[in-house]
């Protein structure tokens, strides 16, 4: 069951099924031209279906339907329920544009449908009826601007009147109930990144998804790209257009005919009045627009992707540091490098307090020298070790040659520095808090020989 409530005048030559007046689309078949050739209407319905077959093929199965821009659902000053212009995209492909403001009284619609069998409804005790609905766009294809044309081939002065445009609009509908959330496919990709629960059928998803997050931090990024791929193919594999039913022919879209949400209304109230008709009562519900789906422009998810980082983490967190540990970090702070000195092949670090032994290895530096000509490069370190004086020495393969070195001694990252007693990383608290710590970075600018 289903009412329209765009404005008719817009659309009063239709009739003639979903498309109306519109051609069948056919992005497979291209009209190839010839010098002499006879051009007839089948080559014309060709050239004109090739292109529309493309761009609805592409929107269908690379958008998916959601509203663009607009479309707004409200109740007005009379109480009528109203959507406002809009653009958005239907699973089958259609661009649905709508460019005035539609309304329907809500009362009238209660009853026109109110024998309905699909139609349900509840008693509020007081003589009124409480229901709900939710509002749908769906693509209308209206003949226009009638014009005299020949019968048929050869028929002589004979004239008949044929329809020389047609128009794109929409029919704005409501449905009985709230919307069912669509299936929309990728359930590998979404158990990958946890925004679905995990499911017997994707178990497979998620002992890759445990295993990679069992890796470290900077590995994390090529393995979930290595696992995206894998299962992004099975996805697609399980994405398929429409198939025939009865009375439909198979599509090459994933649904067609296809209503586009815009929004749920819930708990209508509608009473009698004097006059045998309804009218609904006031206050008047708020319609929930956020159970539409939206496109987001591409310059807007370039924006985003600048934006905070968020790291899932399924099973048992990390074992935190004993309280007592976490609070002498907060409060004290993590050790801090007081000092460093360069000699042409070792580096000397002193610290404000002693740092693990363990913690103390070559992955927790970074050594590098620039050159004017070749620019940086890495010198390789040899051997960290902690002295027995607390001193921190960085021996390095071969000597620095350039006259500017520089020093990164690690408090962030999956193998920072840690103090010895509370195991504080290097500069703690760091951004991320006392579990996190500041990176010591120092230039030793050296006298050339």
């Amino acid at each position: 069951m289903a009412t329209t409530i765009v404005d008719k005048s817009a659309c009063e030559l239709a009739g003639q099924g979903q498309e109306g007046g519109l051609l069948p689309i056919n992005p497979f078949t291209a009209l190839q031209f010839h010098f002499g050739m006879l051009l007839g209407v089948d080559d014309l319905d060709a050239g004109q279906g090739y292109p529309r077959g493309k761009i609805r093929l592409h929107n269908a199965w690379l958008h998916r339907e959601g509203v663009v821009w607009g479309f707004d659902v409200a109740f007005n000053d009379r109480n009528e329920l109203t959507v406002d212009r809009g653009l958005a995209l239907d699973a089958a492909g259609h661009e649905l544009h709508l460019d005035r403001l539609a309304c329907v009284d809500v009362g009238e619609w209660y009853k026109a449908h109110k024998d309905d069998t699909t139609f349900t409804f509840a008693d509020t005790g007081d003589g009124g009826k409480t229901f709900s609905v939710h509002v749908v766009a769906r693509f209308k294809a209206c003949l226009a601007r009638p014009v005299p044309s020949i019968v048929e081939p050869c028929a002589g002065v004979e004239n008949d009147t044929a329809y020389s445009r047609v128009f794109e609009t929409v029919e704005l509908l409501l449905r009985p109930g709230l919307s069912t959330p669509k299936d929309l496919g990728y359930h590998r990709l979404r158990v990958l990144f946890q925004i679905e629960p995990d499911s017997a059928p994707y178990a497979d998803v998620k002992t890759a998804r445990d295993s990679i997050q069992a890796l470290p931090a900077d590995q994390q990024p090529v393995a979930y790209l290595d696992a995206l791929r894998r299962f992004a193919a099975l996805d697609e594999i399980d994405l398929h257009p429409q198939a025939a039913t009865y009375d439909e022919p198979a599509s090459i879209v994933p649904e067609d005919p296809t209503d586009v949400v815009l929004a749920d209304v819930a708990d209508i109230i509608v009473k009698p009045t004097t006059d045998d008709g309804w009218a609904i009562v006031t206050p008047t519900p708020t319609p929930v627009v956020t159970v539409r789906r939206s496109h987001i422009a591409t310059a807007t998810i370039q924006e985003l992707l600048c934006g905070p980082l968020f790291t899932a983490v399924s099973g048992p967190a990390p074992k935190a540091p004993p309280p007592r540990a976490r609070a002498a970090a907060a409060t004290n702070g993590g050790p801090t490098v007081s000092d460093a000195k360069f000699s042409p092949k070792s580096i000397t670090l002193q610290t404000s307090r002693p740092l693990a032994k363990a913690s103390v290895e070559p992955a927790a530096f970074s050594v590098t020298e620039y050159d004017d000509k070749a620019g940086w490069s890495v010198v390789h370190i040899k051997a960290v070790a902690r002295q027995a004086d607390g001193t921190i020495k960085i021996d390095l393969k071969e000597s620095a040659s350039a006259g500017l070195v520089r020093l990164i001694a690690r408090g962030t990252g999956p193998a920072p520095l840690l103090a010895e007693n509370d195991r504080a990383p290097l500069g703690a608290p760091g951004a991320g808090g006392p579990d996190d710590g500041s990176d010591f970075v120092t230039m030793f600018r050296k006298t050339r020989s």
